[in-house]
């Protein structure tokens, strides 16, 4: 192997963008790997060294939240800028929701309009209009028997 290939074994040169990108699958995937093997060995250490670990990796935590927040041009924490940036990232998400929702119903809207389906608001219409229609006929009708009859006069 040459030195080339050491520092970019992705991008022989000759090989397919295919053959590339299976070997640039198998060095992410060989990273998801080590990551979980890294976090099953954290984990067995945790377990091992039992509560005096774990207060270890606590004041670990509490100083290097203590250093971010002296960094920090505001003074906020690591935690306070995490909790930021899923906050804002949430707002987005929730913006771009609601516009393809959006989007979503007057697609919709649009189709049934072409098929000649009624709207909602159609039907809410024709229901009042019958609405009005029933009680003008039951006026109708209660006036007309309480009027006699051209046979009783």
């Amino acid at each position: 192997m040459t030195t080339h290939e050491h520092r970019n074994p992705g991008h022989e040169p000759g090989a397919t963008a295919q053959e590339r990108g299976a070997r640039g699958g198998r060095t992410l995937g060989g990273s998801a790997q080590q990551v979980w093997l890294a976090g099953l060995g954290a984990l067995s250490r945790a377990q091992a060294g039992g509560s005096r670990l774990f207060e270890s990796l606590v004041r670990e935590g509490e100083s290097m939240e203590a250093r971010s927040r002296e960094e920090s041009p505001r003074g906020e924490s690591l935690r306070d800028s995490v909790e930021n940036t899923l906050d804002n990232a949430r707002e987005r998400a929730a913006g771009t929701w609601d516009r393809v929702e959006k989007s979503f119903e007057d697609r919709v809207q649009r189709v049934l309009r072409r098929m000649d389906i009624p709207s909602r608001s159609d039907i809410e219409a024709l229901n009042a209009r019958l609405d009005a229609l029933n009680a003008r006929l039951n006026r109708a009708e209660a006036q007309a028997s309480t009027r006699p009859s051209p046979d009783q006069a």
